[in-house]
């Protein structure tokens, strides 16, 4: 089955659509290209989506994006009214963007903030030093707050928020702090992921981390929230680890 057929709709308003998805799949095209991706979900299911937004031809009412092994909860735009508005939002900063992580090794403080700029690379985003943001470089402010959800022996569940939305931001940021997310190949130091058994059992390349909530304002300045539950493949990973 392809990966766009387990899309799932969690809300579904005239403004807006509110989606569940799933690890593996791309948001938009690379520029290779050649893979099914959620715009092409999007663009059979809810063809209005084609003239909403910035670069409808590209990202037909994208706002945001979660990463290709990244599973979660995502807002979509269906009236350009809307499109601006969640923007906005999201420049302002007012979005809540909440997600569930499990990282390496157990976390002894029951929450924490990890407040330092990152730059985007061609292969990676590297965490900078504070106070070197800079425009010219590329160089921008991330901050990502975390407390602990639950303890396991050699793990740790987090509960994540993050205010801004850099590339890669939670993985950079918790690897920088010396808890790697699980199963991230691109930041984990490899001695993480040889422990794991996480890879073997997944089948598939993924990272334990899930886009858990999204809160907003909607075009009449009603709060709203939804979420998203982990899928059966982390769950049941974290059954093992109780067991």
């Amino acid at each position: 089955m392809a990966l766009s057929n387990s899309v799932s709709v969690i809300a579904e308003e005239p403004e807006y659509l509110i989606i569940n998805k799933p690890a593996g799949l791309l948001v938009h095209p690379t520029q290779a290209g050649g893979e099914v991706t959620l715009i092409d979900w999007l663009i059979e299911h809810y063809p209005e989506v084609k003239k909403v937004g910035d670069e409808p031809q590209l990202r037909p009412g994208i706002v945001h994006r979660l990463d290709r092994a990244v599973s979660g909860v995502m807002v979509i735009a269906r009236t350009g009214e809307m499109f601006n508005w969640l923007k906005q939002q999201f420049v302002d900063r007012k979005v809540l963007k909440e997600y569930l992580a499990l990282v390496y090794d157990p976390i002894k403080r029951s929450e924490g903030e990890i407040s330092l700029p990152i730059q985007k690379g061609k292969v990676k985003t590297k965490v900078m030093p504070r106070g070197s943001e800079n425009e010219a470089t590329r160089i921008k402010t991330a901050v990502t707050f975390f407390e602990v959800f639950q303890l396991f022996q050699h793990y740790t569940l987090l509960k994540v928020r993050i205010n801004t939305g850099r590339t890669h931001q939670i993985r950079a940021h918790l690897s920088f702090y010396g808890h790697s997310v699980v199963g991230d190949r691109k930041y984990c130091h490899p001695r993480y992921i040889n422990r794991t058994a996480f890879t073997k059992f997944i089948k598939f390349d993924r990272v334990f981390l899930h886009a858990s909530t999204i809160g907003f304002f909607d075009c009449t300045s009603k709060w709203r929230q939804y979420q998203a539950d982990l899928p059966a493949e982390l769950t049941d990973f974290l059954k093992t680890l109780s067991g």
